[in-house]
């Protein structure tokens, strides 16, 4: 068994350090956001650091990808709305069709978003 290790910092200049990592390792940083009440715990969470982080690195505005799945709750969009409007978040909003498997239905077991052949019901 593995013994633990303890280190000198506190959980919040860790993840700092591991946001710092990022910026540093890749040439892009996105925060994935669906306008839920998880993401939306991760993303106050990461954007608070990631936001500081960016700012170290002249970084911002944040990149965050919020995927449209049409069938989502008229408040969440107006929260999304919200986030997108934040100068220091650069939102990129996708409405793409997909797949999905139907679990309301034994005769219909995909549905698809966006549907391009069912526009009239978007």
């Amino acid at each position: 068994m593995r013994k633990k290790s303890y280190l000198d910092k506190n959980v919040y200049e860790e993840s700092l350090d591991r946001i710092r990592y990022l910026y540093d390792s890749f040439d892009k940083i996105v925060v994935s956001f669906s306008g839920g009440k998880d993401s939306t715990a991760v993303l106050n969470m990461d954007y608070k650091q990631s936001i500081e982080v960016a700012k170290e690195k002249d970084q911002l505005p944040l990149k965050v990808v919020f995927f449209d799945e049409e069938a989502i709750h008229p408040p969440t969009i107006e929260y999304v709305k919200r986030v997108y409007d934040r100068p220091d978040i650069d939102l990129e909003w996708y409405c793409l069709e997909f797949k999905h498997r139907n679990a309301c239905s034994n005769e219909e077991p995909y549905w698809y978003t966006w549907d391009q052949d069912k526009k009239d019901l978007w």
